[in-house]
């Protein structure tokens, strides 16, 4: 009779114990597990905080895989100042030609977020620019023109917060590195070749403060 009434004492134990345990556990997943499926297939987000530096970006994400997307962007180089101080520093006889652009593609993974749908992101693009512009335009003979191709290569490491259902905003920072493919300078005039104009590799880095809007959920 002691080692029924045992038995049965150690079976009530060991059912209270696992339906607290599954309690527990689905708690924990309601917080800190994984919440992929809230994520939108689709989005778009814009960069103006880039107007100030090199250029406001404009992104699209599309989702590959439960927490990963494949994201394209354009940056307007032209309409950055700091891209733009580079290249004229702001004199009159500098021009920055509308032309200067920037292409990307890049990746991004999402950590599982909260509830508020509150996530965390790390990513790297791959980025192709362009600049093109006229310097020295009020000399004559000196004025000449500068084409300058470039690749570079950015990490990406950000937060993001939904604000509403179809509205996000993202912070985060970007560091990179730039290499020319080309840069050259050609006179005008004579059509020959500018000297002390070479190709340079350099640091370069953004800030990622986008607002964006989920397309399809």
């Amino acid at each position: 009779m002691k080692k029924i009434a045992l038995c049965l004492l150690t079976f009530a134990l060991f059912a209270v114990c696992h339906h607290t345990y599954a309690q527990e556990a689905q708690k924990a997943d309601s917080i800190f597990g994984d919440r992929t499926a809230d994520l939108p297939v689709v989005t778009w987000n814009i960069n103006p905080i880039g107007i100030a530096l090199y250029g406001p970006i404009i992104q699209m994400e599309f989702k590959v895989s439960d927490k990963c997307f494949i994201v394209p962007w354009i940056r307007y180089s032209y309409a950055g100042i700091v891209s733009t101080y580079q290249w004229t520093n702001f004199e009159n006889d500098q021009k920055y030609d509308p032309t200067s652009i920037a292409f990307a593609l890049g990746f991004k993974k999402f950590l599982p977020g909260d509830k508020k749908l509150q996530n965390i992101y790390y990513g790297f693009f791959a980025e192709f620019m362009h600049e093109y512009g006229l310097h020295d335009t009020e000399t004559s003979g000196y004025e000449y023109e500068q084409t300058r191709n470039a690749v570079a290569i950015y990490g990406n490491l950000g937060y993001r917060w939904h604000a509403k259902k179809n509205f996000y905003v993202s912070m985060g920072i970007m560091p990179g590195f730039a290499y020319d493919l080309k840069n050259e300078g050609i006179y005008t005039d004579s059509q020959g070749p500018k000297p002390g104009i070479e190709k340079q590799n350099r640091f370069i880095g953004m800030l990622d403060v986008a607002f964006g809007w989920n397309i399809k959920n």
